[in-house]
């Protein structure tokens, strides 16, 4: 009686990468599926709908801070916030307001400039930003003047006074279009073989003559490739398990095999035994009476085209009948593919 070990059998990685190799244009075409979605979602967001590049400039004060009179020290040194909180209260924006030239919100007056202390806490940085540079310089102006002003009535400060001040410039984004594009095909390349390895899961399609040996625990005597070339041990091993069994039965799982081309190819190996195409219990159930009338079955499966799902029911069938599979061999192979597999398991053991 058969047996099928599903639980017991390993994902094959080396099989799982020699498919990939041969279905390598549907890796790449994953890749680049996953290169055109995220990249170009990112260059339309960034670039197409990025809307109109602001112009920015920046101005640089020099702060002098007072000494203590009563140890002597350095007075405490106003951070980034601090500043923030000095220039955007709500009397030196109603100032700065009152100063502009350009029409303007209290909201979109703060929302324009940022006061940043980079490195040195002696040294103030007004970052400005705004749709042209007129509107930039503008804004620049009266945020120079309200940090002048602090700086008059702040006791910890002696003196404000003005180091550098740029012309407006374009503030172009930071656009990483190629590590958007670079991510996309690693996630497409990512996502293709492991869809890969769950369809071969899902589909349990046979490619190695061991795999049905080892999944349903029925010997496997060899392989006939697509060109119709037997396997070289396909001769000896149907010798030993068919022994002396000379009227045999063969079927497959499906009706698209040629049974009877097959056949001709097993009857080519040599000795006395006949090989009877019989169709499968799929096609014809009455094909049972003819199968139990032999010496012997041999089970043909179709290399990457028969599912677990079809096999094992089929064999559950001739169970109920009374029909024992004596050995199964893999027809239409791919030879090179089972060549290159075995040549990398020996050597694997070689090593």
């Amino acid at each position: 009686m058969w047996r099928c070990n599903y639980e017991k059998e390993p994902f094959d990685m080396r099989l799982f990468a020699l498919l990939c190799i041969r279905r390598l244009w549907v890796v790449l075409a994953g890749a680049l599926a996953g290169l055109a979605l995220v990249g170009g979602i990112y260059y339309v967001k960034n670039v197409t709908f990025g809307g109109v590049i602001p112009y920015t400039m920046d101005s640089k004060y020099y702060l002098e801070y007072a000494v203590d009179p009563s140890d002597q020290q350095t007075m405490s040194y106003f951070a980034s916030y601090t500043w923030n909180d000095f220039l955007k209260s709500e009397e030196m924006v109603a100032q700065m307001l009152n100063s502009l030239t350009v029409p303007m919100t209290a909201q979109e007056l703060k929302d324009s400039f940022e006061a940043e202390l980079v490195s040195d806490l002696r040294i103030c940085y007004i970052h400005t930003t705004a749709g042209d540079p007129e509107t930039v310089r503008e804004i620049d102006r009266v945020a120079g003047e309200a940090i002048l002003a602090v700086g008059q009535r702040q006791r910890e400060l002696l003196e404000v006074s003005l180091m550098d001040r740029e012309t407006p410039r374009l503030a172009m984004p930071d656009l990483r279009t190629l590590r958007a594009c670079i991510l996309g095909a690693a996630l497409g390349f990512f996502f293709t073989l492991f869809g890969l390895g769950l369809w071969m899961l899902l589909e349990e399609r046979v490619q190695l003559p061991g795999t049905l040996a080892r999944r349903y625990g029925i010997p496997a005597a060899g392989y006939v490739s697509r060109q119709g070339e037997p396997s070289e041990e396909l001769e000896s091993q149907l010798d030993h398990l068919l022994a002396g069994r000379n009227d045999i039965g063969l079927t497959a799982i499906n009706g698209a095999l040629d049974l009877g081309a097959v056949a001709k190819v097993l009857t080519s190996l040599g000795g006395e035994r006949e090989y009877t195409p019989i169709p499968s219990l799929y096609q014809a159930p009455e094909a049972g009476n003819a199968l139990r009338g032999r010496d012997g079955i041999l089970l043909l499966v179709q290399a990457d085209r028969d599912r677990g799902a079809a096999i094992e029911e089929l064999l559950r069938r001739m169970g109920q009948l009374d029909i024992r599979v004596d050995a199964m061999v893999l027809a239409d192979a791919d030879r090179k593919l089972i060549r290159r597999y075995l040549a990398c398991e020996i050597g694997r053991r070689d090593k």
